[in-house]
């Protein structure tokens, strides 16, 4: 081969190389990585990268704090700016957007069956969109029956309701001197699990409105009832419901709530609980038609553009690992995204995490779409006023379909 001919292949392959996204050993790779945590929160990831750089001395990662939720709009203009960012820490309702707007990297691409085996499988689902994977999960956020043990003991339940039915009888018998059964919110978010429980639904994979009906009707009729039969709390409207239900089950005044384990530190610190073993967690109960709890949470995501899409796969699958979410959930009570964390020593005898492993394998996706995120701002005035009886169910389900069929078109 002429020896021209051969310097110029040599220098293309070089070129080529150089156009990869890997680093030397005098140049190594720069991750920009951007964080919508809290200002703890980001100094325990940046704890963590540190080990990872340790172990990976040719990745270098540069932290952004960045100000949930105006960070979306700020990653969305950067991506499409052609600004330096590879790592996004996303909210799992906006992924679904990201990947319409093909500005996420696929991570199928990347990482093949065996590397995402360890993850929960649920945790998963709101990350996949027409049949692609776009991120890996961060923190894993799943509504529980959280319940007085002291006060079911005394009205002598010895168990938690497992039956929507079962629920609304032990309310009723939990409701008296001064005490009430249950705290029902008008946030349509704490609505899903009784959709899900009578088979209905708010849109599906397809895109049909599920709202309106028989199922959805029925199951939003089941609320009114709850209402209307006196077991939930006492009070003339929604003003102020979460700091209402938080109080109000902390001094043992309500026996049964629907919570996270975002609100596990306040709980464990409240009267009621601080030195006793009375907070009880299990899944929410089953209807007729089915059970399931909202599944949310945070994940991290890759640009589409990022030079370095392996190495950021590197970065957030070492973010992920069970190791991570081990020290995760122990520092901030947060839910494991890995199986493998709940039968680690350390958080095997952790009440909270065990707790809510039951409810989290029962869990089920919101509707994974672009709009998925702005169902709720019609959904939740028309279901205070059907709780407060201004609408009928009937009136208050088509107000939403048409609301929906408008911001679906």
């Amino acid at each position: 081969m002429n020896i021209r001919i051969l310097a110029i292949l040599l220098l293309v392959a070089l070129m080529l190389s150089s156009c990869t996204g890997k680093g030397s050993a005098d140049e190594p790779v720069l991750l920009s990585f951007w964080t919508t945590n809290s200002s703890e929160e980001t100094e325990f990831l940046k704890k963590r990268i540190e080990a990872f750089s340790k172990a990976n001395p040719t990745i270098r990662v540069k932290v952004e704090q960045h100000t949930f939720p105006f960070a979306t709009s700020e990653f969305k203009t950067a991506v499409l700016g052609d600004q330096s960012v590879d790592i996004f820490r996303a909210d799992n309702t906006w992924v679904p957007e990201y990947a319409e707007l093909d500005i996420i990297y696929p991570l199928n691409q990347l990482a093949d069956a065996d590397a995402l085996s360890g993850y929960i499988p649920s945790t998963l689902t709101p990350l996949r969109y027409q049949g692609k994977l776009y991120g890996l999960p961060s923190v894993i956020e799943v509504p529980a029956l959280l319940y007085n043990k002291r006060l079911l003991s005394e009205a002598g339940f010895t168990k938690p309701p497992d039956t929507m039915d079962d629920m609304l009888t032990m309310a009723k018998a939990l409701t008296s001197n001064g005490h009430y059964g249950l705290f029902m919110p008008d946030d349509s978010y704490y609505a899903l699990p009784y959709l899900w429980a009578f088979g209905g639904g708010m849109v599906s994979e397809d895109g049909k409105i599920l709202i309106a009906s028989e199922e959805s009707q029925r199951a939003l009729s089941f609320m009114v009832r709850l209402r209307q039969e006196g077991v939930t709390q006492p009070y003339a409207d929604f003003a102020d419901w979460y700091n209402r239900m938080m109080s109000d089950f902390v001094n043992g005044k309500v026996a049964m709530i629907f919570n996270g384990p975002w609100a596990m530190v306040d709980l464990m610190n409240g009267k009621e609980f601080k030195q006793t073993d009375y907070l009880g967690i299990a899944p929410i109960p089953k209807g007729p038609e089915g059970q399931g709890s909202p599944i949310g949470g945070h994940s991290f995501v890759i640009n589409k553009y990022s030079k370095h899409p392996r190495e950021s796969l590197t970065l957030i699958a070492y973010l992920t690992n069970t190791e991570t979410q081990v020290l995760q959930s122990r520092k901030f009570k947060t839910l494991p995204t890995q199986s493998a964390a709940y039968r680690d020593e350390r958080l095997s005898n952790d009440k909270m995490v065990q707790g809510f492993k039951e409810p989290l394998d029962k869990a089920k996706a919101r509707p994974v779409i672009p709009e998925g995120a702005k169902l709720f701002m019609d959904f939740t005035p028309n279901l205070n006023a059907m709780l407060l009886q201004r609408l009928t169910v009937q009136q208050g389900v088509t107000n939403i379909e048409e609301s929906w069929s408008r911001l679906l078109e």
